[in-house]
Parts: C-alpha cells; sequence; structure tokens
C-alpha cells in the first residue's frame, strides 16, 4: 500500500508478509516506512511484460541519481555517503520505481 498526502507533504508505505511458502516464517509481519516533509516524489512505471505478481516485491532500495553515469537505483557501499540531492529508491521486481526525497524517514518492523 502506498499512501501519498500532498496537503501533509506525507508517503506511508505498507508492507504485509506473503502467506506463500516461499516466505521464511521468521520475515517480519509487516513493515510501515514513512517519509515527512516530502520535497520531491517521482513514480516511474512498471514493465508491463512484467506479471504483477512482482509489483509488491522489492528488488532494491538505494538512491535514484540524475547522472548520466547511473543507470536507475544505485547501491552505496558502508563507507561511501549519499549526496544531499539523491533521491531515497525502490525498485519492484515489477520494474517500477518509487523515488523521494523527504526531511525525515522512519520505519516500523512487527514481529
Amino acid at each position: 500500500n502506498l499512501d501519498y498526502s500532498v496537503e501533509h507533504r506525507r508517503l506511508v508505505l505498507n508492507w504485509q508478509r506473503s502467506n506463500g511458502d516461499w516466505v521464511s516464517s521468521d520475515t517480519p509481519k509487516a513493515l510501515v516506512i514513512e517519509f515527512k516533509e516530502v520535497s520531491e516524489f517521482r513514480f516511474m512505471p512498471r514493465d508491463s511484460e512484467m506479471p504483477f505478481t512482482e509489483d509488491d516485491c522489492i528488488n532494491s532500495l538505494g538512491y535514484w541519481v540524475d547522472e548520466d553515469w547511473a543507470e536507475g537505483v544505485i547501491m552505496l557501499e558502508p563507507s561511501q555517503t549519499a549526496e544531499p540531492h539523491w533521491l531515497t529508491a525502490i525498485d519492484f521486481m515489477s520494474g517500477a520505481v518509487l523515488a523521494v526525497q523527504a526531511e525525515s524517514a522512519s520505519a516500523k518492523v512487527t514481529a
């Protein structure tokens, strides 16, 4: 689930653990990520050739960089620091990408 409020400049993402037999039972039941004071929000479309079952599966969490050298979402090494103008990005197995710039973000994991 994705809930974006322009008025409140807030983006909330909700995930629930799948009941599929391929999901480990020790995977958290739920995850909520909340971005506050959102100044930029982008959603790049999914690959229409991919099955819809891939829309809720995260491929990676990293950064969206508007530079020629970057192709899609980039990941940083532990010793690297993100530039302030980079957007936090989540790319999904379906090819969709969500990118956001916000003052703060928090996560709540339900075991």
